[in-house]
């Protein structure tokens, strides 16, 4: 009876602990409220995307005017442009939903946050930016000890992120570039 109660106990926590987020589900797809298909581009308009990037800083780029947008919003415009950004790493992290975050910042304390997708989502292995998301989670995970304080140059797609309206180091706008599509020193 002790072992069946502890067996129970143990596979609840398991249960309740791994939330089907990315740390503890490797194919994580966090799809649910986060408009999931245009974060990791397999939505119908992603070929729309323009690829050439405009390279903007970290205080320009939060500035940028941004549709109110919610779980159903398809692709807006501005999510339809490619952006370069070159700044410092503020901070670097793998979130619960198995995304790599590269939080970049200027000498003013602006924010940015770049993503990395979870590759084992089973979804992602279609969309047409699946190589350059490859490529750049590879060289940040191989790089990550390496990333705080140094100066690397983004590229990604604009993304409005409607699952953060809280006070964080983000940009303004809630503007992120995500997915990564390049990522260097």
């Amino acid at each position: 009876m002790k072992i069946a109660l502890q067996l129970i106990i143990i596979f609840a926590l398991n249960f309740i602990c791994s939330c089907d987020k990315g740390k503890n589900n490797p194919d994580s797809c966090n799809g649910k409220t986060t408009r999931r298909n245009v974060k990791i581009a397999v939505d119908a308009d992603a070929v729309e995307i323009d690829t050439v990037p405009t390279i903007i800083g970290v205080a320009e780029i939060g500035q940028l005017e941004v549709p109110e947008s919610d779980k159903n919003s398809a692709r807006q415009n501005i999510e339809k442009r490619v952006f370069q950004i070159t700044a410092k790493v503020h901070k670097i992290s793998q979130h619960r939903d198995g995304d790599w975050k590269v939080k970049l910042t200027d000498e003013n304390d602006n924010f940015i946050n770049c993503e990395a997708p979870n590759l084992g989502c089973k979804y992602i292995g279609s969309s047409i930016f699946y190589p350059q998301m490859l490529a750049s989670r590879n060289w940040i995970i191989e790089n990550k000890n390496d990333l705080v304080g140094k100066t690397v140059t983004v590229k990604g797609i604009a993304f409005i992120d409607i699952d953060h309206k809280y006070p964080r180091n983000a940009a303004e706008n809630e503007l992120e570039l995500h997915p990564i599509l390049d990522i260097h020193f």
